[in-house]
């Protein structure tokens, strides 16, 4: 970019205030519009163009906003900045939220495979800056994070390492490089010890033919039911110290 903060940037920062002023980040509670800020600044420092800047201040408005004010939106991103801009917006946004997460997710990582490098680059920002946070919140608070988001704690933990797979094969290292080490950061904390109070954390879900369950996330039995996720795609990937607390949990031992 030759030319920084031009009229088109300014008026999607503008636009992008908005949009999310109103709402407050799960992970830390900061103003959402820190993300899309944030995201801009990586896209920037990148040397990515102007309208793939633009695109990362507005990646999330499409999401955000009302469904009957998805097409208001639309319109009101290709008239003021152009079809480049909307498509590539078009091309990191959850398409049907109605979907459950799992299947969402899904989608998104499928598409991830074919869209544009301007889509993967905004991509890219979005979720070092998402990783970043969650290191940060996870090391501060613990498990007791996991509780903020709408899908349990290894869901999520799959998607991102999904999401950095497709991106690892596609997008040049110098765009990855913040990203893999926030990951590394993370899978640290994940790989520690659970103490004795974060088995407190333990939620006691009802009985099942007898037996008491155990899960890390109170979310777990209505996701599960509601994303149709299988009891082994639950457990791919996960660390060998959960997997042991669910066990114990299935077999009516305590779980902590």
């Amino acid at each position: 970019m030759n030319t920084f903060l031009t009229p088109r940037l300014l008026e999607a920062i503008s636009l992008a205030v908005s949009v999310h002023s109103p709402m407050i980040r799960k992970g830390d509670d900061l103003p959402y519009i820190v993300h899309p800020m944030a995201v801009f600044g990586l896209l920037a420092r990148w040397g990515a163009d102007e309208d793939t800047c633009i695109a990362g201040l507005l990646h999330d408005v499409l999401e955000d906003v009302p469904e009957n004010e998805k097409s208001k939106y639309r319109i009101e991103i290709g008239q003021k900045f152009g079809a480049n801009v909307l498509e590539i917006v078009e091309g990191v946004t959850e398409q049907d939220k109605s979907l459950p997460w799992k299947a969402r997710k899904k989608l998104y990582l499928e598409h991830l495979k074919v869209a544009s490098k301007e889509s993967l680059m905004v991509s890219c920002a979005d979720r070092t800056h998402n990783t970043a946070s969650l290191v940060e919140a996870y090391g501060k608070e613990g498990e007791i994070i996991w509780k903020r988001f709408n899908a349990p704690k290894w869901w999520k933990v799959w998607f991102l390492d999904q999401a950095v797979a497709i991106m690892k094969e596609r997008l040049a290292d110098e765009y990855m490089t913040e990203l893999w080490s926030h990951v590394k950061d993370l899978n640290a904390l994940l790989s520690r010890e659970l103490t004795p109070q974060d088995y407190d954390l333990l939620s006691e879900l009802p009985e099942e033919n007898g037996v008491k369950q155990f899960i890390m996330d109170p979310l777990y039995l209505e996701l599960s039911n509601h994303c149709m996720l299988t009891e082994q795609e639950m457990e791919d990937g996960m660390l060998e110290d959960t997997k042991e607390a669910l066990r114990k949990g299935r077999d009516g031992n305590p779980a902590h």
